[in-house]
């Protein structure tokens, strides 16, 4: 355990694949030395295992089932003694300057809550995910865009596909897959809505950022993201989503 990190971390597990490592291995050769918590969701499997093949100084908190994204975060709260906490899907990799760049760029701009980087699929294409604000008509624009305008308009409006994002801006949204936050914020906020318990928990969690400070998207901070749109393919996890949807709405009003 480090101790006075600038940067401590969260990494929930819940049946990765060995590829996990990778993510792993980003962390250990950061240029920005980083705290590692891991909170094992499903410690039947050997997943952990591969984590800390690379970073064998993490702390592992294993879980007897399942406790979802925004709770299993929540985790480690009370264990932060950090300026700055990294949220990140076991899924991303990134270069070993990127923290240090995302912390020191945090560093001059006080006034920043959190700062979310530019996501990339592993092919290099871009997956957008600086996004305004969700109302029923932007989340209607995913699955329907297919059939064309409106539909179309709408999801690009929604995921600012239709900008050309080239300096750091105010966004409404920052993706829970990699977010930075001031661990003092996340304090305040209490971590994540456990409510949530997957899908739309990031969404929360950047509203109530908000009261705080800025939230920024840093088109120059970029990480590669194997993302998989569970939702897309599973229907368990379709309904999970649209239960969240719902829970999201609930909480912080309906809009068209």
């Amino acid at each position: 355990m480090l101790s006075d990190p600038r940067v401590s971390a969260c990494l929930v597990l819940y049946h990765q694949d060995q590829s996990v490592q990778r993510t792993a291995r980003c962390i250990a050769e950061s240029t920005e030395p980083v705290e590692l918590y891991i909170v094992d969701n499903s410690p039947e499997d050997i997943t952990v295992r591969f984590v800390q093949l690379e970073c064998p100084e993490a702390t592992v908190f294993p879980q007897k089932k399942n406790l979802g994204y925004g709770k299993a975060n929540n985790l480690v709260l009370n264990k932060l003694h950090s300026k700055y906490h990294l949220i990140l899907n076991p899924d991303v990799t990134f270069d070993r300057t990127l923290i240090r760049r995302m912390v020191d760029y945090m560093d001059a701009h006080p006034d920043i809550v959190i700062l979310s980087p530019r996501v990339l699929n592993p092919d290099g294409t871009e997956q957008f995910l600086p996004r305004r604000r969700p109302t029923v008509r932007y989340l209607l624009g995913g699955p329907l865009e297919r059939f064309g305008k409106p539909f179309t308009t709408w999801r690009t409006t929604f995921t600012m596909a239709d900008q050309e994002i080239t300096a750091p801006v105010d966004v409404e949204f920052a993706t829970g897959c990699f977010m930075l936050i001031r661990t003092h914020a996340f304090f305040k906020m209490k971590g994540f809505d456990p409510r949530f318990f997957l899908y739309h928990e990031d969404t929360d969690l950047t509203l109530k950022a908000l009261q705080y400070g800025h939230v920024v998207y840093h088109p120059d901070m970029v990480i590669t993201h194997d993302w998989h749109r569970g939702s897309a393919h599973s229907m368990k996890l379709r309904l999970r989503h649209i239960w969240s949807t719902c829970q999201y709405f609930a909480k912080w009003g309906l809009k068209w």
